[in-house]
């Protein structure tokens, strides 16, 4: 595992819950989601700006976290999943890349992507 001094960055990862909707299928909902809190470390990889039909900023961002939580639990996450820090939402952009010691899983690095407007 990386030393948590050099994750300065605190995000949470969030997991959506489920419910049934009224044809009876089960779905994502993200009104109540699970939480974890986890130390990172947040490096952006690229930013645009879309200008053809809206107005949109676009980051592509690299996450960079132990495989356990804050509070020292297995972290959950996956494509699936959304981050927060500072403020901003991300979707995790495909699955977590594990990075592995000889003996074990070290850690995670996991591409994000941001899109505003």
């Amino acid at each position: 595992m990386i030393d948590e001094a050099m994750l300065p960055h605190l995000v949470d990862v969030l997991t959506a819950g489920t419910r049934t909707d009224r044809y009876g299928n089960e779905i994502e909902d993200w009104t109540t989601p699970a939480r974890q809190s986890a130390r990172a470390w947040m490096q952006q990889q690229t930013r645009a700006e879309e200008t053809d039909q809206r107005n949109a900023q676009i980051g592509e961002w690299t996450l960079i976290c132990n495989p356990v939580d804050a509070d020292g639990d297995p972290l959950t996450i996956t494509g699936a999943s959304r981050v927060e820090w500072s403020g901003t939402t991300f979707e995790v952009a495909g699955p977590p890349g594990p990075a592995w010691s000889p003996a074990a899983l070290h850690h995670y690095e996991i591409r994000l992507r941001t899109v505003e407007g």
